[in-house]
């Protein structure tokens, strides 16, 4: 008899255990806005983004030092621009999908949302922008330049 009501408290923990250890939610961490700290001069600036050539930079845009890695200049450039803009990010992304044309990008992908994703590419180079709200009156845009072949 002994055996069998310990049989029944094991099963009853077991079960306990496991409708414990087993979520109903599924928890996915948020978006957060990257720390910038701009400590770059508007003239160094304004000669880091004249040494890109091959793409649209919007006017007024400052590099975020930390976050900006680049190989090569001119057309040969690679690598992750980082830029903060006071435009919107609705102004952003339709100044990227208007002017790229005009450097000879082809669309590959666009997403439009609170988190805005555009891919180009020529016969040269793949360019990944993503656009995001960063401040309030602000806009975090992220470049990835990448060689194609």
């Amino acid at each position: 008899m002994e055996k069998i009501q310990i049989k029944s408290l094991v099963i009853i923990f077991l079960v306990f255990i496991y409708t414990n250890n087993c979520s109903q939610t599924v928890k996915t961490p948020s978006y957060k806005s990257p720390k910038v700290n701009i400590d770059i001069n508007n003239e160094e600036n304004n000669k880091r983004l004249s040494e890109i050539s091959d793409i649209p930079i919007p006017s007024d845009s400052t590099i975020d030092p930390e976050e900006t890695f680049i190989i090569g200049k001119g057309e040969d450039w690679m690598g992750k621009l980082s830029l903060i803009n006071k435009a919107n990010s609705e102004e952003i992304y339709n100044f990227f999908l208007k002017e790229m044309k005009k450097y000879r990008y082809k669309e590959k992908s666009l997403k439009k949302s609170d988190i805005s994703v555009l891919i180009f590419e020529n016969k040269k180079k793949a360019i990944f922008i993503k656009i995001s709200k960063f401040n309030p009156g602000k806009t975090y845009i992220e470049i990835t330049a990448t060689h194609v072949n």
